[in-house]
């Protein structure tokens, strides 16, 4: 086998720099708080006055739809809306469509309770101040049974207490009694949560997903069919802004902002290197 040439060395060395660079663009921003400012989204705005402008007190249906699969990107945005829910002294009433997303949506819900009090310096008890229903099969007919029953269709939370006398949900006999409600969703739920919940029961409803599916969901925001809106993890990194308060998305994004600087400047690089050689080589001839 031939030894190999200096340009073919010169080329796997290139290649390990590049790792080098790109690793290390990951890396920093999770050591090291960037000063990357940006402008939240006019939706993700939307979505985050409509909970901001709620009286404490009021009711928000927050349904989890989603599996680990999506976990980082939906997870965060999860984490943000319950902060904010708390620092208001709303009412957050937790479900999920998705069996794979019961412990997701548990540990959100423990967790936004314990930071509570760290954070904003209240103590949060589930069935007092938020309720965690869990999963319960049926999709479109479990929200028209909410509809008609809201304490019909879940007799009982996750943990096994009884949600007639639940001072959390004191008031919220069905859907409609709801304040506001707010799909998280990996799938199509958001749309069944339109179809089957918001434009039947006239509750606003907003929604969150994953970053290729956002696309999908601009019509239902044109129409006003959806209050407000958060895409991805770059819609989940508005919310913590516009919060005040940075957290994964937000190091996440940052992440995501050095990493595809780097490979701008790398593509620029490797080209301005290209141009230069074929101008020396017509040069010698």
């Amino acid at each position: 086998m031939p030894a190999p040439t200096a340009d073919l060395r010169k080329l796997a060395m290139t290649r390990y720099v590049v790792y080098v660079l790109v690793a290390a663009a990951v890396v920093v921003p999770y050591l090291y708080d960037l000063p990357l400012p940006f402008e939240p989204s006019p939706w993700a705005e939307k979505l985050y006055r409509q909970v901001d402008k709620l009286p404490p007190g009021s009711h928000v249906l927050l349904s989890f739809d989603y599996a680990p699969g999506s976990q980082e990107e939906l997870y965060p945005m999860s984490v943000a809306i319950l902060r904010h829910c708390h620092k208001k002294d709303l009412i957050p009433i937790v479900m999920t469509h998705w069996i794979e997303g019961i412990g997701l949506s548990k540990n959100l819900c423990e967790q936004a309770a314990a930071e509570s009090k760290a954070l904003w310096g209240k103590e949060k008890l589930s069935g007092r101040d938020y309720v965690f229903l869990g999963y319960k099969p049926g999709f479109s007919n479990l929200i028209l049974n909410m509809g008609d029953n809201f304490k019909g269709a879940f007799a009982k939370d996750f943990y096994d207490q009884p949600t007639q006398d639940m001072p959390a949900l004191e008031g919220v006999g069905r859907l409609g009694d709801i304040d506001l409600a707010i799909d998280l969703a990996a799938g199509s739920t958001v749309e069944m949560w339109i179809a089957y919940g918001s434009d039947r029961f006239g509750f606003p409803l907003g929604a969150g997903c994953t970053a290729v599916m956002a696309p999908d969901f601009y019509p239902f925001l044109h129409s006003k069919q959806l209050v407000g809106f958060l895409g991805g993890l770059r819609g989940a990194a508005d919310y913590e802004n516009l919060l005040e308060k940075s957290g994964d998305a937000t190091r996440g994004m940052q992440v995501q902002s050095v990493t595809h600087l780097l490979l701008i400047v790398l593509i620029l690089g490797a080209n301005a290197v290209f141009v230069v050689g074929l101008l020396r080589r017509k040069g010698g001839k």
